[in-house]
């Protein structure tokens, strides 16, 4: 186990990893009803509000989304701070607000699909700090890092008709 941060009721978190076991509980009203819903699984990239923290049990009730679950310190390393966090991170989500630096740097870190990105995560407000060049150097660079991973090979190749297929994935 691995203390990094010091973790404190209100302190915004995300999940750095699947976790399919975590207990989870949600109680939500629909046409004057209360219905209370059990699940289980918090995932990477799942951002929620730590509620309180029990320092003698060792424990940490956190909210993620209306999913109501308890964190014991071992599972803390799945947990990180989430004030600020990066493009790529924040893929999938959507804030209210979202602040974006843009200063110079390395130029195969600024493209246009990463701009791109980070703008559409903002529902109501974007702030981009930094240079206007540098935007404006994004929104050219259509240039993007290119991935090689021999997947299409992988997929192809050795390719079964249907019938040895599902003899491969039923095979014990």
């Amino acid at each position: 186990m691995t203390y990094v941060y010091t973790y404190r009721a209100g302190d915004k978190v995300m999940q750095n990893r699947n976790n399919y076991d975590i207990i989870w509980k949600k109680e939500r009203t629909k046409n004057g009803v209360k219905i209370k819903e059990d699940g289980t699984g918090i995932f990477n990239g799942d951002i929620g509000m730590i509620l309180s923290v029990n320092r003698a049990k060792k424990t940490a009730e956190i909210d993620f989304d209306g999913r109501i679950c308890t964190y014991t310190t071992e599972m803390l390393d799945n947990l990180e701070l989430a004030y600020a966090i990066t493009v790529h991170k924040s893929q999938g989500s959507e804030f209210e607000a979202v602040i974006l630096t843009v200063f110079s740097g390395y130029d195969k870190l600024y493209y246009r699909n990463l701009l791109y990105t980070a703008v559409t995560r903002a529902k109501k407000l974007l702030i981009l700090v930094g240079s206007s060049k540098r935007v404006a150097f994004m929104i050219r660079n259509e240039n993007r890092n290119h991935r090689h991973t021999c997947l299409k090979a992988m997929l192809t190749e050795g390719q079964a008709d249907e019938e040895t297929a599902e003899q491969q994935v039923f095979e014990v």
